[in-house]
């Protein structure tokens, strides 16, 4: 079944769909390192850095995979869990380190039933 998330492509879009997830333009800015007046400013269109734009694709991801396995609410709160594959850590926490690739490991893992 084919998500809003799904088919987001601009970066107000994913923001959008996010929500549905329980994300607040705070976690998306914390996840993606910029202020929430940045994450405001993507529904006028501004442009975004790419590393700011990588790290948002890369949160998108993350939220899809776990949308198979978890309701969208269960998906907020992993976001918002300590995670013993993350030492105990917050994946929200995690992303703000620009760290993903821990985060999508410890997703994966999840997602194949490493229930840590």
């Amino acid at each position: 079944m084919a998500t809003t998330l799904d088919r987001a492509v601009e970066a107000d879009e994913i923001v959008t769909a996010l929500r549905h997830y329980g994300f607040t333009q705070a976690d998306v800015a914390s996840a993606t390192g910029v202020s929430e007046r940045s994450v405001r400013n993507w529904a006028n269109e501004t442009p975004l850095r790419r590393r700011h734009e990588e790290r948002l694709q890369a949160l998108r991801l993350i939220v899809l995979l776990l949308d198979d396995s978890l309701t969208p609410r269960g998906v907020g709160q992993w976001f918002r869990a300590h995670n013993r594959a993350l030492d105990g850590r917050r994946p929200l926490d995690v992303l703000a380190d620009n760290a993903s690739d821990a985060v999508r490991r410890a997703a994966t893992a999840f997602a194949e039933g490493a229930y840590l």
